[in-house]
């Protein structure tokens, strides 16, 4: 079987399982995906700064029109809220709100048990190969 096909089938039923899994929370896979990304890249300097879309939608290689159709969903989930960007009037700053991060450990949980299913049977050795070999095929592509 083709490395490629085998990668791809591999990441369609992972992606798959979980948007089944995080719709029972009322949540698809980009939205979760993009409050674990403004959770991760808010706090600079030890202080809560937020991000803007424009990073959002770098860092997870998703076009401006969709990242922005998933935030104002996310808004009117009550799960990300936007502030005015001092630094740039045409875009806002997008932070979590109390709310989403309350779910969150929900979402995590989630996650975690997705791919814990995903990687059952494997030793630790080939999980810790697995990810050698993903990152490698990662940094090649970038």
């Amino acid at each position: 079987m083709n490395i490629g096909f085998i990668l791809n089938y591999c990441s369609k039923l992972l992606r798959n399982r979980l948007n089944r899994e995080l719709e029972k929370e009322d949540i698809t896979l980009s939205q979760f995906a993009t409050i674990k990304d403004i959770e991760m890249n808010s706090f600079k300097y030890g202080q809560e700064v937020g991000v803007t879309a424009v990073e959002i939608s770098e860092r997870l290689d998703m076009d401006k029109p969709t990242i922005s159709g998933i935030i104002n969903r996310l808004v009117d989930k009550d799960y990300v809220k936007k502030l005015s960007n001092p630094n740039d009037k045409r875009s806002f700053i997008l932070k979590l709100t109390d709310k989403s991060k309350a779910k969150l450990p929900i979402l995590e949980k989630i996650n975690d048990s997705v791919v814990n299913d995903a990687i059952e049977g494997l030793t630790k050795d080939e999980i810790d190969m697995f990810k050698k070999i993903t990152k490698k095929i990662i940094e090649n592509m970038r």
